[in-house]
């Protein structure tokens, strides 16, 4: 069978559109999270992150994470006293929103900060966003469960 130009520019074009709507469905089936819900206020006060995290540059190495029997364990370099840290461990998911998690630190013995993992395996990262003596510090390491 032989066809003419017509015939085969008619199939060029319907296989074409076929592809576009099945890209198209693809695309509608597929979940989209944000980053972040509230990304325009933090946007607003992202100069603030920009001094804590100045302010944590010097100290950001001495930050040591280990998971130990099922919890994080968070130990500050010794120039902060544990007893005078207050702020958050933000355990944060790369992959969806759900498994994000809150954390308030809270002095552990000796003077080390324990954070209960029950997080599904894979790569995370800790953001330790944390005041010592009226000054704020802010911090991102990564970790893997």
């Amino acid at each position: 069978m032989k066809w003419n130009w017509g015939t085969k520019l008619a199939i060029a074009m319907a296989a074409f559109m076929l592809m576009i709507i099945i890209f198209a469905v693809r695309m509608m089936r597929e979940s989209v999270d944000l980053v972040e819900k509230d990304y325009y206020p933090k946007g607003q006060a992202y100069q603030q992150m920009i001094d804590k995290k100045a302010n944590a540059a010097p100290y950001a190495d001495s930050i040591h994470i280990n998971i130990e029997d099922g919890f994080i364990k968070l130990r500050f370099p010794v120039s902060f006293p544990p007893e005078k840290i207050t702020g958050t461990a933000h355990l944060y998911d790369r992959v969806t929103e759900t498994g994000d998690k809150l954390f308030t630190l809270t002095v552990g013995a000796g003077g080390q900060f324990w954070l209960p993992v029950d997080q599904n395996k894979g790569r995370y990262i800790v953001k330790i966003d944390w005041v010592c003596e009226q000054k704020a510090y802010y911090v991102e390491k990564p970790i893997d469960l």
